[in-house]
């Protein structure tokens, strides 16, 4: 067989099996079973349409049938709503013109082939819709996971921001007159203004997500000191590592280290790359470092902390993917993510070293030369 193996297939996907001759019948269940797959036989549209409700992962749908010919049961199963996605192929040895193609496709059928298939072709052609319908399920998932995610993100600083903005009012209506103390109000309103600047954090980031979506992340190239970046970076962040428990330490070269590049989009970077450190860096020393060569410069963020296994080090740079660990973390899993493109934007790359227990390094290399437009 193709690609999957007996026991890759074995329990991961039905196929609805439909055909009202035997021989084809008992042929192509034999060739789908052989290869690993749990196959159900229908010879009919009728039975078709009944079994169908099991949803099987595939249906494979022959188009002459004695009662309800194939174009009609595959209508019919887009039109009911437990049935509408199901991935439909039709599989015909006698309507094989270009016409009987264009019909099966407009009824919704998801594929039209035409026998004979010898019986590798007729497997890799199976295996290729179901990857297809893999990878759709898989994005629908990420989609609902971050979806859920999101809005557990922005509900915490609303709530907190609503009531800090009540108690506010609940002094406004307690006190006589125009006498509310000022440290009073500042008490509610300083804690507001904070959530309202996470709000606006977690909103750009989104917006950016659908910027490099689209590869509309736009650079704004300038002749910048690198290493006067992460130095001004670390500074506004000093409170969050003393938050977290973590001492940080720089190592940056003395004199300027320069490139053309866009200096607030590369400070998010380093922001990301020692927020992540800071989070997952078990309370330990974090190093951040700039390093210039001849024809590239090189940042690395280090922290000693839980490390990252090595098959999660390519999944934690994808959209909405964080790091696994025991307690669980912020965020949106989009830093990461964000923090590459915008290297790459710079025509860079970045990178992780790591093992688990022994911390991760983070190291971005740019190149010295102008980037172009992303």
């Amino acid at each position: 067989m193709s690609g999957r193996t007996k026991e890759e297939a074995q329990g991961r996907a039905t196929i609805l099996n439909v055909n009202d001759t035997p021989a084809v019948l008992y042929l192509t269940g034999r060739i789908l079973t052989h290869a690993g797959y749990h196959v159900v036989d229908a010879t009919s549209g009728t039975e078709a349409l009944r079994l169908a409700s099991g949803r099987p992962d595939m249906v494979l749908l022959d188009v002459h049938m004695p009662d309800i010919d194939g174009y009609e049961v595959c209508r019919r199963l887009r039109e009911q709503e437990d049935t509408r996605d199901l991935l439909i192929a039709h599989l015909s040895a006698v309507s094989v013109r270009r016409e009987d193609r264009l019909r099966g496709l407009a009824q919704g059928a998801d594929a039209y082939w035409t026998t004979p298939l010898g019986d590798d072709e007729l497997l890799a052609n199976v295996e290729a819709l179901l990857r297809l319908q893999s990878r759709a399920q898989a994005a629908v998932r990420a989609r609902d996971e971050f979806l859920a995610i999101a809005a557990h993100e922005l509900r915490t600083p609303l709530t907190a921001l609503r009531l800090n903005l009540e108690r506010v009012l609940h002094h406004l209506a307690r006190t006589p007159g125009d006498t509310v103390p000022r440290k009073t109000i500042e008490a509610s309103t300083t804690p507001a203004l904070r959530q309202l600047v996470r709000l606006q954090q977690l909103l750009d980031t989104l917006l950016d997500v659908s910027r490099v979506g689209r590869r509309r992340l736009s650079l704004h190239l300038e002749m910048m000191d690198l290493a006067e970046a992460a130095r001004d970076v670390a500074q506004r962040l000093a409170m969050n590592a003393r938050a977290a428990g973590v001492d940080l330490t720089l190592a940056l070269p003395s004199h300027p280290v320069l490139l053309a590049g866009d200096r607030l989009r590369l400070e998010q970077v380093i922001s990301n790359l020692l927020t992540n450190a800071f989070r997952y860096g078990d309370g330990k020393p974090v190093q951040l470092s700039v390093e210039a060569q001849a024809d590239t410069l090189q940042l690395r963020v280090r922290d000693r902390g839980i490390g990252i296994a090595e098959q999660d080090q390519a999944r934690i740079f994808n959209r909405f993917e964080r790091a696994a660990t025991s307690g669980g973390s912020d965020g949106l899993g989009l830093g990461l993510y964000i923090a590459r493109e915008i290297v790459a934007a710079h025509e860079g790359t970045l990178t992780v070293e790591s093992r688990p227990g022994a911390g991760s390094t983070f190291q971005v290399t740019l190149p010295r030369h102008r980037a172009e437009a992303y």
